[in-house]
């Protein structure tokens, strides 16, 4: 902990030198997760060439490096470098429903960099932003996250406290985030299933449930990195009150967005997981 609070009082021209050599080592030397980053974009986009698939591969370790570096940055980032470093755009959509006293769900993906949009949509909406996330299993890195994402007014909320939080805070004014394209652990039996970048995936089923269960509209956040330590945020309604509880309405749209962005800007997604790491018979 010594060492990251001296890197965190670097500037960010000093932490990118760093991200260079630690994309490095990550991709050629260590190999961190290669296989699996490969296995993934393999299967996501079959019609790509191997050469293609590699320069993809190293933009993303490079992205991930950066990732790295601006989340630790961010637990000292000044209100205005914030500002200036993440735009939103469009906003007008939410802050229609904001300026009358009421909630929004806001739903965005593993693209980088999610934990500066996080800080960043607290300011730009001079509104409270609930959270909802994956705790980590190392104490000290979780206690760091909380640290940064609790700043500027974010509330944190454990997946498996989620619901609870939420209820006591019904009549609060407020955000509701999540990054809904985590795949759920095998165990978990109620699960969402759809064809996304070739395969059959599997996602939890709170952003479509959330919505419904506190009759709240839901928005897309489209994060594009326009350079680095630049981002762009714009804003798309999926859906809004009334809704149709026998309709699967909200997760369609969302997956077709998340692919859409995928897509377009295939090295800016977190491929280090193992998204499919279960076929769908596995889980039934």
């Amino acid at each position: 902990m010594f060492l990251l609070n001296i890197l965190k009082k670097l500037p960010l021209s000093v932490l990118y030198l760093l991200s260079d050599c630690l994309a490095f080592i990550a991709f050629s030397i260590v190999k961190y997760r290669r296989k699996v980053v490969f296995d993934n974009l393999s299967k996501a986009f079959p019609d790509k060439e191997r050469k293609e698939l590699s320069k993809i591969a190293r933009k993303f370790y490079k992205h991930m490096a950066d990732w790295l570096v601006e989340t630790l940055k961010a637990s000292n980032l000044s209100e205005a470098q914030l500002r200036k470093r993440v735009d939103f755009r469009n906003t007008a959509s939410i802050r229609e429903y904001l300026d009358q006293n009421k909630s929004v769900i806001v739903l965005t993906a593993h693209q980088f960099n999610w934990e500066w949009v996080l800080l960043s949509g607290c300011l730009a909406f001079e509104t409270p932003i609930d959270a909802i996330y994956m705790p980590v299993n190392n104490k000290r890195v979780e206690s760091l996250l909380l640290a940064i994402r609790s700043r500027f007014g974010g509330l944190p909320i454990p997946k498996d406290e989620a619901l609870p939080t939420l209820i006591k805070r019904i009549k609060k004014k407020r955000i509701i985030a999540m990054v809904a394209d985590q795949r759920p652990p095998q165990h978990v039996t109620d699960k969402y299933w759809a064809h996304f970048l070739q395969q059959e995936t599997a996602f939890y089923p709170g952003a479509e449930s959330l919505p419904k269960f506190t009759k709240l509209p839901v928005f897309f956040l489209r994060t594009r990195k326009i350079g680095r330590g630049r981002y762009t945020v714009s804003i798309e309604k999926i859906a809004e009150p009334p809704y149709d509880y026998l309709k699967k309405e909200i997760m369609p749209t969302y997956i077709e967005k998340v692919e859409e962005l995928l897509k377009e800007h295939p090295d800016n997604w977190l491929w280090t997981h193992k998204r499919w790491k279960y076929a769908r018979g596995a889980y039934e």
